[in-house]
């Protein structure tokens, strides 16, 4: 899956009435079930009406107080619709995604926004969200004050959704700097660094389509290269600058949680593609490939997982891939140093006919205890990184309409993915794990 994109990107005029459930807290929804399978007790924390996900596994979806979780969906709240025009001129109608959060200590959940936003991000050191949006033919950031809308959801006191944010600054207009898309924050929360598309000139748009990746006829064929750079946005100034431009398409930007300066991202085809992932320092504005890459390797779903690595997946779901090693793989960013830690068969997840190795999506603690990864067949497990053992947590995620796509609470103490199961696969619910209830994740909890 493709890490979103604001829509806005291709809307000239948005307009809509605002939703009358901001700033309302909600009942629980939680429930607790059994996985037919492990026997392990998951937390549904949403029902089954929604269609509710998770953000992208690279993004924080925990507040620095660990006490709410966010997420998004289309579907809750009023269904009024919003009108927008595209570049063609044509008018569309549509539900825009609204963000959410569920208080951890009890399961209510409050929608934190309102109206049109493009995308959102937690910061790191404080209860605060960026988020950015567009006002009229503005690409704008702002900021928003967790701690005073939290406290006036739970009186029941919410103002408007506008008054709890502050402007940071407007994306610059120019060819030169591109059209804005997916966004991260560093590590200390000073930085945006955002992914745009460019023009560029006919000698840079020859050389990307000389040098661009070329599936093979049995790989899917998705995604359209095209000119991309990464800027940087102070976000105590608003100015905002060239880190670097690239000559294909640039996707999954992700910031590392320890060093502000260090950034992740991918060459996006969709697909396979011959050297998948980048790193880019902004302290030098430069960029390098990352795990270099042989012909048999299907790199995908890069994570930054701690300080020192960064957690990936070689994919084994062809036989072709199945001569060498796959499954999920970390690297060691100081010492280029490259580790697996296992795969598993897709036929002893019994939840499906699929045959093969199967990890598709992965993370990891913070500490480099543990890594998730979910698997084709729709299974979750943990992989305890010092000894190799694997532990099924659930079974079959249906990954549809969405993929499982795990993570860990910042401690590390609790897991998080996505499942269809409980809607034959027509809707998602956010299912969570306490992992201090398990006998054998006690036993190496340090």
């Amino acid at each position: 899956m493709k890490k979103p994109v604001f829509l806005a990107a291709a809307l000239l005029v948005a307009a809509g009435s605002a939703n009358a459930q901001f700033g309302v807290f909600t009942a629980s929804e939680t429930t607790r079930v059994k996985d037919p399978v492990t026997g392990i007790r998951l937390e549904v924390l949403t029902d089954t009406d929604g269609n509710d996900k998770f953000l992208y596994q690279t993004d924080p979806m925990w507040t620095a107080d660990g006490n709410y979780l966010l997420f998004r969906s289309a579907n809750r709240g009023t269904p009024e619709t919003m009108t927008g025009t595209l570049e063609n001129g044509k008018e569309i109608k549509y539900r825009p995604s609204q963000f959410f959060f569920i208080d951890i200590r009890n399961g209510k959940i409050v929608q934190a926004t309102d109206g049109h936003v493009n995308a959102v991000f937690l910061a790191n050191k404080s209860n605060r969200m960026f988020l950015s949006r567009m006002d009229g033919d503005d690409w704008n950031m702002y900021v928003m004050d967790l701690d005073r809308f939290f406290a006036d959801a739970a009186k029941k006191r919410a103002a408007d959704f506008d008054s709890y944010l502050s402007f940071i600054g407007t994306f610059p207009t120019s060819p030169e700097m591109g059209r804005p898309g997916g966004w991260c924050v560093n590590s200390d929360d000073s930085y945006a660094y955002i992914t745009v598309t460019r023009e560029g000139s006919a000698e840079e748009k020859a050389a990307m389509a000389a040098k661009a990746f070329v599936p093979r006829d049995d790989q899917p064929k998705k995604v359209k290269q095209t000119l991309c750079g990464i800027r940087k946005m102070n976000l105590k100034t608003g100015e905002v600058t060239v880190l670097a431009d690239m000559d294909f398409r640039v996707g999954h930007i992700q910031a590392s949680r320890f060093r502000p300066e260090e950034i992740v991202f991918c060459l996006e085809t969709g697909g396979d593609a011959d050297q998948r992932m980048w790193y880019a320092n902004a302290e030098t504005d430069t960029f390098e490939p990352l795990y270099r890459e042989t012909p048999l390797d299907w790199v995908t779903h890069e994570t930054f997982g701690t300080e020192d690595y960064v957690y990936f997946n070689i994919l084994g779901w062809q036989d072709r891939l199945r001569k060498q090693a796959s499954g999920i793989f970390r690297i060691n960013l100081r010492s280029g140093d490259v580790d697996c830690l296992g795969n598993v068969e897709m036929d002893k997840d019994r939840s499906s006919s699929l045959t093969g190795r199967g990890f598709w999506h992965c993370n990891s603690t913070r500490d480099n205890q543990w890594a998730c990864g979910d698997t084709f067949a729709g299974s979750v497990w943990i992989i305890n990184v010092e000894t190799g053992h694997k532990y099924q947590i659930a079974s079959g995620t249906r990954m549809a309409p969405d993929h499982a796509q795990p993570f860990f609470s910042p401690d590390g103490k609790k897991l998080c993915f996505q499942s269809g199961a409980y809607s034959d696969g027509e809707r998602l619910n956010l299912v969570m794990v306490d992992l201090t209830r398990l006998p054998f994740f006690r036993k190496y909890d340090k």
